[in-house]
């Protein structure tokens, strides 16, 4: 894991190095340890030509930082968009100059973003041994994308890291930071880098590069570590000592138990310590010379005078044997020879004799003792001659029978044999005939008959089952032949084979009114086309087409022989289609009384105004309609009727309001009571009041309070990223020193501060550098411009933990000199701003937050301290900052100014720098020349912030 973090801190700082530092003598740098290392670069349309350069240049800078070799470091590359192009394997290379050859020759695949399918590659083939990949050497993948995967990526990524696998994530631009977060390894702060554009890539090893090569880690803190912590570049781990294993906190530690684990040789049983143990034995074993197994005690070697024959030592005590051939009598000691006979003489067929040690077995008369010495054998008479047996002669007890083969029976000589008559015993279960064989008989037919499969019973042979294709119904079987018979209804022809249908008809139809069909075993009646046949099944009636449903027909419909005709309501004529009818349009004679539009009715027309006019008494003529008339309240002012409607008008000096009603003054100063106590300002539909120089605008919004320019402590933290870029950093300036004008900058007086941040944060002067405004405006002008990412969170942190240190010039806190802290960026930061946001109005500084372009409103908020609505400002662009430092001032107390005494009304501790007149007189001014947006409706959120400061 140490050689793993090492390399992937070179992966991450090797550029940062060689571009933001001076190289040292002999080019000194991290080293790589054996490591597999892929990269997963993302190929997609929405990478640019430029930007895919870039990430090109990337890859092969990192390489040119690696110690390539087989048995050093190992480097494929991947590229993915809809599908997966393997550019080269782990495998392939083993010099740089390969490496940055095939780089140079890759070609982007211009398709969609499908990074799980990317990864899942890598997982099953990239880091596959096939491919060039070692077991036990660290598996580090570097995913580079700039978009949302379009598959999912959570499972396949947790997969990944699950196999051994270590993923980095670097999003660009477009990238989504919980898509980054599911496909990284944790910690997401080291595995997860979010930048800005392609150009900006190569900057995110910077703040990786001290901890990775120079920083002990444990001699800032032992960091938890129950006994030992170790450093390694850029990390640490926590050890135990030797009998000791780490816990899976990676901090305390647990004596180790060889014996529960099981990590020993004891025989019976193990006594543990710390990382070691001793062996022992149970009760009646004495432990061996070898410390590990045990031996049971031997009572015998005490003396075994007791036992007759064989003294036995067992557990805790011994036994007395006796030899073979004796058995143990019930005193435990002395022995008496075993009857073996006794325990069952079951092996020996016929009698048991018993002997020491043994016994043998004895037949019966008549029989042989067989060679298993245990069994016995009749003696066979037999084969000693059996001549006179004609078939078989058959051993008995001393002596022989003769027997004869199966199917013959013995002679009354009982030696010769005659086969057996099986028929003479009955051939009842058989039909027809009864034939006798060897062993039994089988049954035979007479002609005619075949026998069945019972083989007992005979049945008329089936001649129709030959083949009966001459009838052409149906054939009847007859003994040595067959007939052919025709179905019901039919009558076999002359050719006693075919069959012909019987014609009912023939026999007298009368009883049909139109036509007789003949049908099978009878006939039916058919009608002439045109009618149908009724309930009666012999008369006809003629068919009614229109009782089908005469929805052809629009209005009635008129039945005919073999269809119907359509026929109109009155006022109505029949259309071509002869179908469908059309209202006879009176207007079409002729509507000249009709001043604007003549109507067909039914049976005569009317008149019709156009929109907007209402028909006259004569039904003839129109007039347009007044709508003023029907009440005008809804006008501030004056109603006008139009076509169709009205419209509001207004008097002179007012204008008419979106709202298309209501009327205001031109300068509502000259026509409200506006009471403000120094002097009224007119703003498009409101106005608010402003005080005289050294005075501040008091919370009601009209008075003024006596409060003038003040003693402050200001730090400014300007934004320096890439995003700014370097014509719009120069009005940057511009506005720290407009700024600065409005300050009474002195030794005594106030302080300012300058810090720029990007990637990383650089005090470009403290507070106690400068004693005038052109000292500070001058040191402004020279300051360089970073050109890298915005790491907000890192510049705060800064702010509260050196910019506003007694070191760098800030005056104690029990001065009560106000401390201020203005943060201007123009883009979403990098980091996380949440806690040193916090911690910076904890530590009692009034922070300010001014967004520019890109600035997230979220961000600016969290940053700015309550109320947050006076302390957060926003424009569109860069060419609006100069108009709100143009007039912004820095105002404060009196009381306070002085730093001795407590802070208390009428200028509270929330209101030390009053930013809100000055910008609202600036937003309000670029509002109207349309600095900001054409419509303040475009940006509602930032806008209605300053609406709420304005009285109504």
């Amino acid at each position: 894991m140490r050689c793993l973090f090492m390399c992937v801190g070179v992966l991450l700082a090797s550029v940062a190095i060689t571009e933001a530092r001076p190289k040292a003598a002999g080019n000194q740098k991290c080293k790589s340890g054996p490591v597999d290392l892929v990269f997963i670069i993302d190929g997609s349309r929405s990478v640019r030509p430029h930007e895919f350069e870039t990430m090109r240049k990337f890859m092969i800078d990192i390489i040119h930082e690696l110690d390539i070799g087989r048995d050093i470091t190992r480097v494929g590359v991947v590229q993915y968009s809809s599908q997966v192009q393997n550019v080269f394997s782990l495998k392939d290379f083993t010099t740089h100059q390969q490496m940055v050859k095939a780089i140079n020759e890759i070609i982007p695949l211009a398709q969609g973003t499908m990074t799980g399918l990317a990864i899942r590659y890598a997982m099953n083939v990239a880091f596959s041994t096939a491919e060039g990949a070692r077991p036990n050497v660290p598996h580090v993948a570097v995913i580079v994308t700039d978009g949302r995967p379009q598959d999912r990526v959570a499972e396949v990524a947790a997969a990944a890291r699950e196999s051994g696998i270590e993923i980095y994530a670097v999003g660009v631009a477009r990238a989504d930071m919980t898509s980054l977060r599911a496909m990284a390894s944790p910690p997401f702060e080291d595995h997860v880098f979010l930048v800005e554009s392609f150009d900006l890539i190569h900057q995110f090893g910077l703040q990786f590069q001290d901890k990775l090569c120079k920083i002990d880690l444990c001699v800032e803190s032992d960091h938890g570590c129950d006994h030992i912590c170790e450093s390694s570049p850029g990390s640490y781990q926590c050890l135990c000592l030797p009998g000791y294993t780490l816990n899976e906190d990676g901090k305390t530690c647990t004596a180790i138990d060889l014996c529960a684990e099981g990590k020993h040789d004891c025989e019976q049983i193990c006594i543990s310590s710390p990382g070691s143990f001793t062996c022992d034995c149970n009760t009646g074993y004495t432990l061996n010379e070898d410390k590990k197994t045990c031996t049971m005690i031997d009572y015998c070697s005490f003396g075994n005078d007791s036992c007759e024959h064989e003294c036995v030592s067992v557990l805790n005590g011994f036994n007395c044997r006796c030899k073979e051939g004796y058995a143990l009598n019930d005193d435990k000691r002395t022995c008496t020879m075993i009857d073996y006979c006794s325990f069952g003489n079951d092996s020996c067929e016929h009698e048991c004799v018993s002997v020491l040690q043994s016994f043998y077995c004895r037949c019966n008369e008549g029989y042989n003792l067989n060679e298993d010495e245990t069994t016995c054998t009749m003696i066979d008479y037999c084969s000693f001659g059996n001549d006179s047996c004609e078939h078989e002669c058959v051993s008995i007890l001393n002596g022989f029978n003769c027997r004869c083969k199966e199917g013959y029976k013995l002679n009354d000589d009982k030696k010769t044999c005659t086969m057996i008559d099986y028929c003479s015993f009955g051939n009842d279960s058989c039909e027809h005939e009864c034939v006798s064989v060897l062993n039994g008989f089988y049954c035979r037919c007479n002609e005619g008959y075949t026998l069945n499969e019972d083989e007992r019973t005979c049945t008329m042979i089936n001649y129709c089952s030959f083949g009966n294709d001459s009838c052409e119904h149906e054939c009847v079987s007859v003994l040595k032949g067959f007939n052919c018979r025709c179905n019901e209804g039919y009558t076999l022809n002359e050719d006693k084979k075919t069959c012909t249908m019987i014609d009912y008809c023939s026999f007298g139809n009368d009883s049909c009114e139109h036509e007789c069909v003949s049908v099978l075993k009878g006939f039916n009646c058919r009608c002439y086309e045109g009618y149908t046949l009724n309930e009666d099944k012999r008369t006809c009636t003629m068919i009614d087409y229109c009782s089908f449903g005469n929805d052809s027909c629009e209005h009635e419909c008129v039945s005919v022989l073999k269809g119907f005709n359509c026929r109109c309501n009155e006022g109505y004529t029949l259309n071509e289609d002869k179908r469908t009818c059309t209202m006879i349009d009176y207007c079409s004679f002729g509507n000249d009384s009709c001043e604007h539009e003549c109507v067909s009715v039914l049976k005569g027309f009317n008149c019709r105004c156009n929109e907007g006019y209402t028909l006259n008494e004569d039904k003839r003529t129109c007039t347009m309609i007044d709508y003023c008339s029907f009440g005008n309240h809804s006008c501030d002012h004056e109603c006008v009727s139009v076509l169709n409607g009205f419209y509001c008008r207004c008097n002179k000096d007012y204008t008419l309001q979106e709202d298309g009603k209501t009327c205001q003054a031109d300068n509502l100063c000259n026509v409200v009571e506006h009471g403000c106590e120094h002097q009224c300002v007119s703003t498009p539909g409101s106005y608010y009041c402003i005080c005289p120089e050294g005075h501040l605008l008091q919370d009601d919004g009209k008075s003024c309070g006596s409060c003038r320019s003040a003693n402050i402590d200001l730090v400014l933290l300007i934004d320096g990223s890439k995003s700014v870029r370097p014509q719009n950093f120069e009005l940057v300036k511009q506005f720290v020193n407009q700024v600065v004008d409005q300050l009474d900058v002195s030794g005594h007086g106030t302080r300012v501060g300058l810090v720029q941040y990007s990637s990383r944060v650089r005090t470009e002067f403290p507070l106690s550098m400068y004693k005038s405004k052109e000292e500070i405006k001058a040191a402004v002008l020279k300051v360089e411009y970073m050109e890298k990412g915005t790491m907000t969170g890192l510049a705060l942190k800064h702010m509260v933990e050196n910019s506003f240190s007694e070191a760098e010039g800030a005056r104690a806190a029990s001065r009560n000199i106000p401390r201020i802290g203005l943060v201007f960026t123009d883009g979403r930061s990098q980091d996380d701003i949440t806690e040193w946001a916090k911690k910076a109005k904890d530590a009692g500084i009034t922070m300010y937050a001014v967004g520019v372009g890109k600035a997230v409103e979220d961000e600016l908020r969290l940053i700015a301290s309550e109320p947050v609505e006076k302390h957060f400002f926003y424009s569109a662009d860069f060419s609006a900052i100069s108009q709100i430092a143009e007039n912004l001032k820095l105002n404060i107390c009196a009381e306070e100014s002085q730093g001795e005494i407590e802070v208390k009304d009428p200028c509270a501790c929330d209101s030390l720098v009053e930013f809100q007149q000055a910008t609202m007189t600036t937003l309000n001014q670029l509002n109207q020349k349309h600095i900001l947006y054409s419509s303040m409706s475009h940006q509602p959120k930032y806008y209605s912030q300053f609406q709420q400061n304005k009285v109504t």
